[in-house]
C-alpha cells in the first residue's frame, strides 16, 4: 500500500504582511466606533447626573418653598463665617443624609481663614453624581487649611447659574439687575442666587420666562486653552473649600456658581482669570458643546456654536425675550 503525504504550504511573508495590514485597517476602523460608543455612554451618564441634580433641586424647593441658595453675607468676626455651597443643601436629596446630618452649619467652610468643625467629614465626602464621567480634570484636590491640617476635597463639574451679565437675549446690553463686582460681575437674575442686600432666595414662580427656557446648572468639565495653546484648569469649584464652600459670601468671591458673561469654552477676560472669579463660562469634555440643566429638571445638549444671545437668555430668568431654537 502506497501512502502519499501532501505537504502543507505555509504562509508566505507577503501573505502574512497582507493579513496584518488588513487587521490594522479593521482596528483603525473599529477604534473610533468604540470610542464614540464609550463617549455616548458617558454623555448619557452625565445627562443622568444632571437629571438627578434637577430632581434634588425640585425636592428641595418642595420642602422649603425656595431654590437652594449659594451664599450669605460674610460675617466679619473671628472665625470668618464662610458658609456652605448650594450643593451641600442638596445632599439629603441625593442620598447623602449620613454626611449632612453630621454637619454643623457654623465656622469657615472654605477653611482658609478659620477652623471648620466639618473638616473631617468634608475630607471624606464623595458624591459620584457631581462629576462628569468624560471630564479629564481631577476629581480630588488637597488643600492646606488654616486650622484643620490638609484635607482632600472633591472638586465637582456642575455649577449653578446666578444669572447673565447681559440682559437675556442680548449680547451687548448690560443687565440692570443687582450686581456685585469684586472678581468680575455677579448678576442675580438667574436661578441659584445668594442671600444678600441685593438678592433673596427665589422660588420657581420668580422664573417668569418659564422653567423650560431657563438654565439652572451647567458644566465646567474640561480644560480651557489659552492664547498660547496651554491647557488651563479653571472651574468655579476649584478654590478654597472646593465643592462644599460658597466662597467669601455675597459681594465677594464665590464658588460653585457663575454668571454668564462669555461664550461656551471662551478663555480669559474680566471675571474669568482664576477659580474664584465669578464669570467662568461653561465648558465641557463632550465634543461639540455642553450639557445644561433647565428649570423644569430636563437636560439638554447645548452646541458650542449656539448663538450667544440664546445663552444669555437661558441664564436670565426674567428677560421676557423669546428664545430661538437651541
Amino acid at each position: 500500500m502506497t501512502i502519499q503525504f501532501r505537504s502543507r504550504r505555509a504562509f508566505t511573508l507577503v501573505e502574512l504582511l497582507v493579513v496584518i495590514a488588513i487587521i490594522g485597517v479593521l482596528i483603525a476602523l473599529l477604534l473610533p466606533a468604540v470610542q464614540q460608543a464609550r463617549e455616548a455612554a458617558r454623555r448619557m451618564q452625565c445627562t443622568n447626573n444632571q437629571k438627578q441634580i434637577g430632581l434634588a433641586i425640585h425636592n428641595y424647593h418642595d420642602t422649603y418653598l425656595k431654590m437652594p441658595y449659594n451664599a450669605v453675607p460674610q460675617v466679619s468676626t473671628t472665625p470668618v463665617q464662610r458658609g456652605p455651597s448650594w450643593l451641600v443643601r442638596l445632599l439629603p436629596y441625593v442620598e447623602q443624609n449620613a454626611a449632612y446630618d453630621q454637619f454643623q452649619f457654623t465656622g469657615d467652610w472654605s477653611m482658609q481663614d478659620g477652623p471648620s468643625p466639618n473638616a473631617t467629614i468634608l475630607g471624606q465626602l464623595r458624591v459620584p453624581g457631581f462629576n462628569c464621567p468624560s471630564s479629564p480634570l481631577p476629581e480630588l484636590e488637597s488643600q492646606s487649611t488654616n486650622a484643620n491640617g490638609t484635607v482632600s476635597l472633591q472638586v465637582v463639574n456642575y455649577i449653578g447659574i446666578t444669572g447673565s451679565y447681559y440682559k437675556g437675549g442680548t449680547t451687548n446690553v448690560v443687565s440692570g439687575s443687582p450686581q456685585d463686582n469684586s472678581y468680575g460681575d455677579a448678576v442675580y437674575n438667574g436661578m441659584i442666587v445668594p442671600l444678600s442686600s441685593k438678592s433673596n432666595a427665589i422660588n420657581l414662580a420668580a422664573c417668569t420666562d418659564g422653567t423650560s427656557n431657563t438654565m439652572m446648572v451647567t458644566e465646567q468639565s474640561d480644560y480651557f486653552i489659552n492664547s498660547s495653546g496651554t491647557k488651563v484648569a479653571r472651574r468655579s469649584s476649584g478654590h478654597a473649600g472646593r465643592s462644599w464652600a460658597n466662597g467669601a459670601g455675597a459681594g465677594n468671591w464665590t464658588s460653585n456658581v457663575t454668571t454668564i458673561r462669555y461664550a461656551i469654552g471662551e478663555e480669559g477676560g474680566t471675571g474669568n482669570a482664576a477659580n474664584y472669579n465669578v464669570n467662568i463660562p461653561p465648558i465641557s469634555a463632550h465634543p461639540g458643546g455642553v450639557m445644561i440643566l433647565l428649570g423644569d429638571a430636563s437636560v439638554r445638549f447645548l452646541s458650542e456654536t449656539t448663538n450667544f444671545a440664546i445663552l444669555t437668555g437661558l441664564g436670565d430668568r426674567q428677560d421676557g425675550n423669546v428664545l430661538g431654537e437651541f
